[in-house]
């Protein structure tokens, strides 16, 4: 095999999202790092990336930090599993860098472990069992999706929350939460006008809750799913999938 000239050139980052691409929690252990099969992921710990080879007790081989470094809501479906609990992007037997929950430093976003309190503004994840087939929806295609709440009351201990919006043929994945991040609410917002658990104003007087947002396959429009509850006297709702710019924030708006 012939030799092939490289050519190195010099890259220099003046910019970078960290609202996206965080770091490890500030204090955090490096050492606490471990390596673990997706489906061993845990609702609390942190995964910074995947991990690319066969498992060396004396080396890491290749790891690669291919995602933002967050609080893990795992939810399985169709074989996947999305650590982020909607991204369905990790496959059950791919190996994940994570630091342990146990090893994550007090007062860290994301971190309740000694309790939610009243007015946390959570989110789970969800498992929807689509009822159409549409450009975002397949039917017998489950998907996961975020679903926002506030924590109402604590009562011995145990959260009670008031979820936004209403999910037809949804099903929790776990009975795990984690805080709202403020910063995804932002880029939310920045890229849709809009951030899921907004309640809106459409058309009419009525007044929805955004249940999840999208950028369209075709030409990147930005898209958003709205839930219209039904009267005091009625059952029946609606959703809505439309340009996100069809509707406006109605107060009040959930701040995370």
């Amino acid at each position: 095999m012939s030799p092939v000239d490289a050519t190195f050139y010099p890259l220099i980052i003046t910019g970078r999202d960290h609202s996206l691409f965080r770091q490890p929690p500030q204090g955090t252990d490096m050492g606490a790092l471990r390596i673990v099969p997706a489906t061993e992921v845990r609702p609390g710990d942190w995964v910074l990336g995947e991990y690319e080879g066969a498992l060396d007790s004396l080396r890491l081989h290749t790891v690669m930090q291919s995602c933002a470094c967050f609080p893990a809501l795992p939810a399985a479906v169709n074989g996947m599993v999305a650590l982020d609990g909607e991204s369905l992007v990790w496959e059950a037997a791919e190996l994940v860098l994570v630091i342990l929950r146990e090893c994550i430093p007090a007062g860290t976003y994301g971190d309740r472990s000694t309790g939610y309190r009243v007015g946390d503004r959570v989110e789970r994840s969800m498992i929807y069992e689509p009822i159409h087939d549409d450009h975002r929806d397949k039917i017998g295609v489950p998907r996961p999706v975020i679903q926002r709440g506030t924590v109402e009351a604590v009562e011995d201990g145990v959260p009670v929350v008031e979820w936004d919006g209403r999910w037809v043929n949804g099903r929790t994945a776990e009975t795990a939460m984690r805080l709202v991040d403020p910063a995804r609410v932002d880029q939310e917002r920045r890229t849709y006008g809009l951030a899921v658990g907004d309640t809106v104003a459409g058309d009419n007087a009525a007044e929805g809750v955004v249940l999840e947002m999208w950028l369209h396959w075709y030409d990147g429009t930005p898209m958003a799913r709205v839930y219209w509850p039904g009267s005091p006297w009625s059952n029946y709702c609606r959703y809505d999938f439309a340009e996100a710019r069809r509707f406006s924030r109605a107060m009040p708006a959930h701040a995370a």
